[in-house]
């Protein structure tokens, strides 16, 4: 148990969530990435901020202020929906969609090393692993909701 209890630690310490590429955080990468899939997926027409809020299950006002953040530094655009005007649809200008791509680009590079140092039988392990650790956390804080 101790050796389980000193990986996790070790993932704590290292501060990978907290670095920041090409200048924005990685929440806000994360966000960039949604509304492009969500352009793609729906033929340009970008994604709401409840869309994006349900997507990476964070609270609609985070998103909204990577959005505002995102749209400040020229990434992404809001514009009113046309039928509803208290919805917004969230989409990229052509540097926020690049930088989506580049971001896409670096996060399989990134795997794909871990993957050729681990090798695809022990990759395939951790997937399943880590899989089954995030359904038992899941599991864990639904039943500590409860309460």
């Amino acid at each position: 148990m101790d050796d389980l209890i000193e990986a996790f630690q070790q993932f704590a310490r290292m501060n990978w969530r907290k670095t920041t590429l090409w200048g924005l955080k990685p929440s806000e990468i994360r966000v960039l990435v949604s509304i492009k899939k969500g352009m793609e997926q729906e033929g340009n027409k970008g994604r709401t901020v409840s869309d994006i809020s349900k997507l990476l299950k964070v609270t609609s006002p985070t998103v909204t202020q990577m959005v505002n953040s995102l749209i400040a530094q020229g990434y992404a655009v809001r514009t009113p929906d046309s039928q509803d005007r208290r919805i917004s649809d969230i989409t990229l200008t052509d540097k926020g969609a690049h930088l989506a791509d580049m971001a896409v680009a670096k996060s399989r590079e990134t795997f794909q090393g871990m993957i050729d140092h681990l090798g695809k039988e022990r990759s395939e392990t951790l997937s399943e692993l880590l899989n089954g650790v995030y359904e038992y956390f899941e599991q864990l804080n639904s039943q500590q909701n409860d309460f």
